[in-house]
């Protein structure tokens, strides 16, 4: 009979294998999505999927006028809003928002997981899409949308742990979690929903630091650069990281300046990563 860590590594498995439902694209997204694969959609179809929904309205409002597009004209109108945004950003923004979803319980101790969760999430978020300003070809609001989705796959398993109060309280088991399946179970969850090939490599090799490939900087090295700063800020002695220097993804986004501790300057000294991450969590 299998006992702990077993029979939470069962339950990860049985995602990655298919022997568990996964849930399904967020109720807006997944409208939206729909909307859009029709060549006749416009923004004006757009607009009234998203304004059934007084959040996600106010959402994309807040994020017309955040730092993401400084250069803008203030607005407080979504009509407007969606004009500047165009079709494919608005897209990413609502699915990016939709995400909350996923992170929403009834019982204490995995609520506070899952908001703690999504937190961190939205602050990582909030870091690629300023590191993203720095690089051409790719825009903060698809960098926003992947540093949200490169750990989807935890909440997921956190869900299908919550008859397992001793494995939610413990950090060490979910720490062994994470670093055994949560790639494999993110790639799981963002493949059901048909997301990108783009997408899914930022998860698949989030923590990968000797990745390399042809051409320009992607997705994937924006946020592993802002990964590494990451760990660098938490400067855990018994964890080895690399030198920021070292990594391929540095020389192909070409971030500027490192700190003494390590960390990206661009980052450090950035005044918008907070307001940003606000608009997310708010």
């Amino acid at each position: 009979m299998q006992t702990g860590f077993g029979i939470y590594a069962k339950i990860a498995h049985d995602i990655i294998a298919g022997k568990a439902s996964l849930p399904n694209l967020p109720d807006a997204a997944l409208r939206i999505r729909r909307a859009m694969q029709d060549p006749d959609c416009d923004l004006a179809r757009i607009e009234s999927i998203i304004k059934t929904d007084a959040g996600l309205s106010g959402y994309l409002i807040q994020m017309a006028n955040s730092p993401m597009y400084r250069g803008w004209l203030a607005t407080k109108d979504l009509k407007r809003a969606l004009s500047l945004f165009g079709m494919e950003m608005t897209r990413n923004l609502c699915l990016g928002y939709s995400l909350r979803a996923m992170f929403r319980a009834r019982d204490p101790q995995l609520k506070a997981l899952l908001t703690d969760h999504w937190k961190r999430s939205a602050h990582r978020a909030a870091f690629c899409a300023v590191l993203a300003g720095q690089v051409r070809r790719i825009s903060p609001d698809r960098a926003l949308l992947a540093g949200l989705l490169q750990q989807i796959g935890m909440p997921l398993l956190y869900v299908r742990l919550e008859n397992y109060p001793e494995a939610l309280s413990n950090p060490e088991i979910l720490q062994d979690l994470e670093e055994t399946f949560c790639a494999t179970i993110s790639l799981t969850l963002l493949d059901s929903w048909g997301l990108d090939a783009e997408l899914q490599e930022v998860a698949r090799s989030r923590h990968v630091w000797s990745r390399e490939h042809r051409g320009r900087a992607d997705l994937a090295d924006v946020v592993m650069l802002v990964n590494l700063h990451e760990l660098r800020l938490e400067n855990d002695p018994a964890r080895y990281l690399p030198e920021m220097r070292s990594l391929p993804a540095y020389e192909k986004v070409d971030p500027g300046p490192v700190s003494e501790r390590g960390t990206l300057v661009v980052l450090d000294e950035s005044v918008d990563i907070a307001a940003i991450e606000a608009t997310m969590t708010g």
